[in-house]
């Protein structure tokens, strides 16, 4: 057991039991979400230093395993969430930062793959796995990554006409068939991502895993409903030059327009991270 303990839980009382019995013991508490008619419910997911670092930007060391220290506890909740949503989205550069990977519960925490499997199951959804979903305005994706020769996982690329001329000229007639083109020059706009996500894959909860680059812009737009974040007991720096970032990325909003959240649960594993949940 990775005995996390809860030490404060204020999301309420859920209308049933939403997660099994297994994942609800080994959570040490239940997990649901409140959906949206209008648009699907974003909740992201980050682990920082107490110092507010998500990536060391060194190559090779530039992931969430590092920030973590591999914790397992984190891979869990990361791979219960996974479990939850109906997609996953990120960024070209988290996807180059992370080769092999593919976006599912079960890649992320292994021991447990069986029971998220059983739970999409228990709750109704259409598939073993979420929705992979890169973003890359720039084209700058590795289409002969394992992800993209998964039969079992649904792979979506999101683009502009610059990014598909870069990927045709690049692959050919290998080209996604899910890749979608939409309006921009290099970067995309997150209420397009969005819209097309629930018009056309149905998708009512998206977890956002980032990078900080892709996550500033639905945080510009308000576009975050929930944030989970482990505090890993470390201290890293800024470096130097201060390129690692937090994962508001560049994004710098005057004091009266901050954005504030509601704390919705801590846990705590003896480590000393710290697994926070946020109504934003």
């Amino acid at each position: 057991m990775l005995e996390i303990r809860t030490l404060y839980d204020g999301s309420g009382v859920p209308p049933s039991h939403c997660l099994t019995k297994i994942l609800r013991e080994t959570y040490n508490g239940d997990l649901f979400f409140s959906e949206s008619s209008k648009r699907p419910l974003i909740f992201g997911n980050f682990v920082q230093t107490l110092d507010g670092i998500v990536s060391l930007k060194i190559p090779g060391k530039s992931g969430g395993v590092e920030i973590s220290g591999r914790n397992e506890a984190d891979a869990f909740i990361m791979g219960l969430l996974r479990a939850y949503a109906d997609a996953v989205m990120f960024g070209e550069d988290t996807f180059r930062n992370a080769p092999g990977h593919v976006w599912t519960a079960g890649c992320v925490y292994p021991p447990f793959e069986k029971e998220f499997h059983a739970f999409r199951r228990h709750v109704g959804k259409g598939s073993l796995h979420p929705l992979n979903v890169v973003v890359s305005g720039r084209g700058h994706v590795d289409l002969d990554e394992p992800l993209f020769r998964n039969k079992e996982i649904h792979s979506l690329v999101l683009t502009t006409e610059q990014g598909a001329a870069r990927l045709h000229q690049k692959y050919g007639a290998t080209l996604p068939a899910t890749a979608h083109v939409l309006p921009g020059d290099t970067a995309l706009d997150p209420s397009d991502m969005v819209a097309l996500l629930q018009a056309e894959y149905g998708v009512t909860l998206l977890l956002h895993e980032g990078g900080p680059t892709l996550f500033s812009f639905f945080l510009r737009q308000s576009l975050l409903d929930e944030l989970f974040l482990t505090m890993a007991p470390q201290i890293v720096g800024r470096s130097r030059m201060g390129e690692r970032p937090a994962f508001s990325g560049s994004l710098g909003l005057p004091p009266e327009q901050a954005i504030w959240g509601t704390l919705l649960s801590v846990k705590w594993i003896k480590s000393g991270h710290l697994f926070l949940r946020y109504r934003v």
